[in-house]
């Protein structure tokens, strides 16, 4: 085979150097021309054709489907405009069924497609049911960009108009409505389910009362009214604060009774009302001037001096007996005055903050053993009163202090159980550390055996070498043993099956 090869390669060699130099090139050109001809084919009919997965998608849509593709192993690119994605189109198919289950792409029907669907053929009910469709699939992507929410939809129940005067149907709204699937089972606050309503509530122009939100768990959700807020954190609020009221004075009344002879039970009365008051005040500019700055003043005054006695027009004369005698000497004078002045007026809105302390109440019992003389006096409970009254603050409204013996086999009891419970710990985590101990000890000693077990192998192989090596075979047994590797390369089964004969024997 090889001296074929040989013979044709050499006469290719000879066909080449006895050709001029013109058909060289010549045939250079055309091989050239046919490699890359074949080479074209070859790529046109081999290359992976691509259509459009989907187009006009939302960078968020893009990074969610070109992450699912790369799990799935599919290959993908992305299109001239950069907002499409292109996939192999004999698998496009199956593609869009299996992101379709992962609810991909979560933009749906967009404005866009609402304008590109439309032709002069659609009426313009169809129309406005595009454009529903489309205000429906943009507040659902819009309120799923909220923390919390993993996706949601919109359905919105728009009012039929009518012709008809008489029809005032108040009934006839427009509603909304709005499913969401929340993150891991997470819990919406009030102010998200607020802002979601008003954000419904503004493209169809309706009161956000007519939007209901229900969750995937089938509960409809309500805005959080400010007082039921108050009321749940109240009992947090009031253990709290107690529990801190009761640490306090232990620690304190412990420095005096010693450790474990005090115990502290508080009860804290917390006002959770909300009060806003407002308050109006009128007070002069002028500091010490009652009266104030006089914005107006008006005056007016009226003297009449003598005057003849007569009757009124239209109206009969005076009877005689009651006529007055004028003597020359009457005088009339009137004035009257009018003045406005200018105050200051202070308008104060006043909030008051739930959660104030109106209340606290402090019962606590000492050990009478770790009292002197083990006895309770009024001197020394109106001591403790005193210390306890000072420490809690003004709101304390009542102390009682009683001096008991304490069950300290109970004590000592659950002190034993909690110290049982901390061997029991404690043993476990040594057995634990024992059993990884001798794991690795058991890695450690197969490990070094079997580098035993490799060193000796290479010993014996070693000086087996050096035996062979040492061997002087003269020329005739040379020739010989060539004629015996000859044999074995020529019938290694033969050889084989005669050693196996010799060692049997």
């Amino acid at each position: 085979m090889q001296e074929s090869i040989h013979k044709v390669s050499l006469q290719l060699t000879e066909y080449w150097k006895e050709m001029d130099k013109k058909k060289k090139i010549r045939l250079v050109l055309i091989s050239l021309f046919i490699i890359f001809a074949v080479t074209a084919l070859i790529l046109t009919l081999t290359r992976t054709k691509y259509e459009v997965l989907y187009g006009d998608l939302s960078l968020k849509d893009m990074g969610q489907i070109t992450t699912k593709l790369d799990e799935m192993g599919t290959p993908w690119k992305t299109g001239d405009d950069q907002k499409s994605i292109l996939v192999p189109a004999e698998s496009k198919n199956r593609i869009k069924i299996e992101l379709a289950t992962y609810g991909l792409p979560k933009e749906g029907y967009t404005y866009m497609d609402a304008f590109n669907d439309s032709s002069w053929t659609m009426t313009d009910y169809d129309k406005k049911q595009r454009m529903k469709l489309a205000l429906q699939s943009e507040l659902a992507s819009t309120i799923s960009e909220i923390d919390g929410i993993h996706s949601a939809e919109v359905y919105i129940a728009e009012k039929e108009t009518t012709n008809f005067i008489l029809n005032n149907n108040d009934d006839d709204k427009t509603t909304a409505s709005v499913f969401i699937v929340k993150d891991s089972g997470g819990k919406l606050s009030g102010e998200k389910v607020k802002a979601i309503k008003h954000l419904v509530s503004g493209p169809i122009n309706i009161d956000p009362e007519n939007v209901r939100v229900v969750d995937d768990e089938g509960r409809l959700l309500e805005e959080e009214n400010e007082n039921d807020v108050f009321a749940a954190d109240q009992f947090a609020v009031k253990h709290n604060l107690e529990t801190r009221i009761n640490d306090s004075i232990k620690k304190f009344l412990e420095n005096i009774v010693g450790l474990g002879n005090v115990d502290v039970m508080s009860s804290v009365k917390i006002n959770m009302d909300i009060e806003n008051t407002t308050i109006v005040e009128f007070s002069p500019p002028i500091e010490g001037n009652e009266e104030g700055l006089i914005r107006s003043l008006e005056e007016v005054e009226e003297h009449m001096v003598g005057g003849a006695t007569g009757g009124i027009p239209g109206t009969d004369t005076n009877v005689e007996d009651y006529q007055m005698v004028d003597d020359g000497s009457s005088r009339y004078d009137k004035v009257s005055r009018i003045i406005n002045n200018e105050l200051n007026e202070i308008n104060k809105e006043i909030r008051k903050t739930p959660g104030q302390v109106e209340s606290v109440t402090v019962a606590v019992l000492i050990n009478k053993d770790a009292l002197v003389d083990g006895e309770m006096t009024p001197e020394r409970e109106k001591e403790f009163s005193d210390l306890i009254f000072a420490a809690t603050g003004l709101d304390t409204k009542q102390v009682q202090v009683k001096a008991v013996s304490f069950n300290k086999q109970a004590a000592d009891t659950n002190i034993l159980q909690g110290k049982s419970n901390n061997w029991l710990y404690i043993g476990i985590i040594l057995l634990v550390l024992l059993i990884l101990a001798i794991i690795i000890y058991m890695r450690l000693k197969a490990k070094k055996s079997a580098t035993d077990e490799l060193e000796r192998i290479l010993e014996e192989r070693s000086s087996i070498e050096l035996e062979v090596a040492d061997l002087d075979f003269d020329a005739e047994e040379s020739k010989m043993k060539a004629q015996i590797d000859k044999f074995i390369e020529k019938k290694p089964d033969s050889v084989a099956q005669l050693l196996r004969n010799w060692l049997n024997e």
